[in-house]
C-alpha cells in the first residue's frame, strides 16, 4: 500500500525536494504517492501561514498519512521551524505524521557544491572561469546563499550585457534544475542539514507506517 504524502514547498522551484523525498522513500523500502500542490493557485488569504495552507488543502483533498514541509531555517533556526511545522500539522490534521525539510539557512546552500552541475545549468559546461565555490564545511554559514548562488551562476554562464540580464531572470528555473541534480552521494553528504533532512524524512515515513498499522 502506498503512503499518501503531502509535500509543501515554499515555492514552485522547490519541487525538486519532492524528487529527493521519493528517492529516500524508495531506497528505504517505502512506497509513496506524493502530492506537490501549486500553492500559488490558492487564494492569497490562504497562503499567509502554514496552518491556512493546510486548512485549504484539507478542504479540497487528502487524506494523507504524512505531511512534509520545506521551510528554510533563515534566522529562526531548525528547532523553531520544526516546532512551527508540528503545531500547524497537529492543529489542522491531528493524527497525521509530519517531517521537515529544513536547509540552513536557505535551500540555495545545498546548491553551490557541484561545479559541474552549476556549469551545466548555466549553459556553459566547458567554461574555465574560477567559480571559487564554498566548501561543504562552510556553506551553511554563508549570510545570503541565494545571492551567492545567483552570482556563481552568472559567472559560470560567461554571459554579459543584455544576455546576462535575461539569464538572471531565469534564476528560479536554474534553482529548480540544481535541486533535481543534487547527487545524494556527493559533497552534500558533508552538509549537516542535508543529513538531517534525510534522517527526518526516514523517521517521518516510519511514524506514518506505524500509525497506519495502529489504525487498522
Amino acid at each position: 500500500m502506498n503512503l499518501r504524502v503531502l509535500f509543501l514547498g515554499e515555492g514552485t522551484s522547490d519541487s525538486g525536494i519532492a524528487t529527493h523525498v521519493r528517492r529516500i522513500a524508495i531506497e528505504n523500502g517505502f512506497r509513496v504517492a506524493i502530492t506537490d500542490p501549486l500553492m500559488e493557485r490558492l487564494p492569497p488569504s490562504r497562503q499567509k501561514t502554514l496552518a491556512s495552507k493546510l486548512e485549504m488543502i484539507k478542504e479540497i483533498g487528502g487524506p494523507y498519512e504524512l505531511v512534509i514541509v520545506h521551510r528554510d531555517a533563515d534566522r529562526d533556526g531548525r528547532e523553531a521551524r520544526l516546532r512551527e511545522i508540528r503545531l500547524a500539522v497537529e492543529g489542522v490534521m491531528p493524527g497525521v505524521s509530519y517531517a521537515g525539510a529544513i536547509p540552513i539557512r536557505m535551500t540555495e546552500a545545498w546548491l553551490m557544491l557541484d561545479e559541474r552541475d552549476i556549469r551545466q545549468v548555466a549553459g556553459n559546461p566547458n567554461g574555465r572561469m574560477n567559480l571559487n565555490l564554498p566548501k561543504p564545511s562552510s556553506v551553511e554559514s554563508i549570510p545570503d546563499p541565494k545571492a551567492m548562488l545567483a552570482e556563481k551562476l552568472a559567472l559560470a554562464s560567461g554571459l554579459s550585457g543584455r544576455r546576462l540580464d535575461r539569464f538572471k531572470q531565469r534564476f528560479s528555473e536554474h534553482r529548480r534544475q540544481l535541486l533535481d541534480r543534487i547527487d545524494p552521494e556527493g559533497l552534500i553528504c558533508n552538509v549537516p542539514s542535508w543529513n538531517d533532512f534525510n534522517a527526518d524524512i526516514i523517521a517521518g515515513l516510519r511514524r506514518a507506517v506505524s500509525r497506519m498499522g495502529e489504525n487498522r
